[in-house]
């Protein structure tokens, strides 16, 4: 069974000869360049060149050897850039920072900094009058779909890797507003001021809907799973309640999601962190048809078990392979090797689940441990699964 075959199986809850293994084809389940260059002293493989993939996140992109070593099914189909390439980062003082597509301000600490983070929001009146003159990001700028369909006719024609497609504008309806109105802002709009929260997510939709159709047009036929992504939890609760999520944003959700299917038969991948069991089920109503990253860590997500019960028939789950904020990088190599194997036991069996990082690992994470996770992934993952 080929990497592509054993992916595929797996989406339609069926079990492969062993588990799927994802790493860097989304971005939420990559490496941080600091984890990444103890994962390359860890494989022997000494001082190289680390290419970054996300700027902001801090992402390095794995080399070829390495997903083959590390036994990775997947690999990704990303936008480019728009027009002009990614924004000048300026130095001032302690910080540096950049303007990003959305007219954000976003900045890190120059000595200690390895994120950036939103520092100045792009409106600061939650008003119509503002949202009028707001500048969007322009969905309609080839540039951001050059060579794509080149790029991915050979990873299919020349590789065995299931692919993964990411659209940089497709995402995020309410991620936007929280990013264009600072997160505290955003969640007083919702409530205090959802005229203009509405109008900035039907906007947000349209554009997300048309960057979807640019994509999917030059790579919709190739592509084997495609990556939604909106942050609807937190660590220990949701972040708005069921009713308000099914008033406000689920409308706008299944809008994209069926824009989607229409257009690919891909599968569809609902990212979300956080306290999000409870909104499983509308997820699913609206076309979901996979889940990440199942993080255990948040309220409600711990019991893997209990999820795939409850849901695993109709979702699949894509992530979850270790706790990413306890054991992955404070946790001794014995207890990553757990973790991992309880996970695997708990969300594979009968398919349906894609070994990957509950987010992406952090620059804390040693190599050794990176190794463990994957090489437990490989040898526990085999079907059919032991302890489950």
């Amino acid at each position: 069974m080929n990497p592509r075959e054993r992916v595929l199986t797996a989406l339609n809850h069926e079990e492969p000869d062993r588990i799927p293994i994802d790493l860097g084809s989304i971005r939420v389940t990559g490496i941080h360049t600091d984890a990444y260059a103890s994962l390359l002293s860890a494989m022997g493989r000494g001082s190289e060149e680390i290419e970054i993939v996300d700027r902001s996140q801090g992402l390095a992109g794995p080399d070829e050897r390495v997903l083959e070593a590390l036994g990775v099914d997947c690999r990704p189909v990303w936008t480019n850039p728009p027009s002009g390439g990614e924004p000048p980062v300026t130095q001032e003082g302690d910080y540096e920072f950049y303007i990003d597509e959305w007219g954000c301000r976003v900045s890190r600490p120059r000595k200690s900094g390895f994120y950036f983070d939103l520092t100045e929001p792009a409106i600061s009146e939650p008003s119509l009058e503002a949202l009028e003159k707001f500048v969007w990001p322009n969905p309609d700028d080839p540039a951001r779909y050059q060579g794509l369909r080149a790029r991915a006719q050979r990873l299919r024609q020349e590789t065995p890797y299931a692919l993964v497609g990411h659209c940089d504008l497709g995402n995020d309806v309410l991620g936007g507003l929280m990013h264009v109105r600072g997160y505290t802002e955003s969640m007083l709009d919702l409530a205090a001021n959802p005229d203009f929260a509405q109008a900035f997510m039907e906007g947000a939709a349209r554009l997300a809907e048309r960057a979807w159709g640019h994509f999917l047009d030059e790579v919709g036929d190739l592509v084997d799973v495609v990556a939604f992504y909106e942050d609807l939890g937190m660590q220990d609760r949701p972040l708005m309640s069921l009713a308000m999520y099914r008033r406000l944003v689920k409308p706008f959700h299944a809008q994209i999601i069926a824009a989607i299917h229409r257009r690919s038969q891909a599968k569809v991948l609902f990212h979300s962190d956080g306290a999000v069991a409870g909104f499983i089920p509308d997820l699913i109503e609206i076309g979901v048809d996979i889940l990440n990253p199942v993080q255990v860590s948040a309220a409600g997500m711990e019991d893997t078990a209990a999820l795939k019960r409850l849901y695993g028939k109709e979702l699949a789950f894509w992530g979850g392979a270790c706790d990413s904020q306890r054991v992955l990088p404070f946790g001794s190599l014995e207890e990553v090797r757990q973790e991992a194997r309880r996970r695997i036991a708990d969300l594979a069996p009968g398919g349906g689940f894609v070994f990957a990082p509950v987010h992406n690992i952090q620059r804390d994470v040693s190599g050794d441990k990176v190794l463990a996770l994957y090489e437990t992934a490989r040898e526990a993952g085999r079907y059919p699964i032991a302890g489950a």
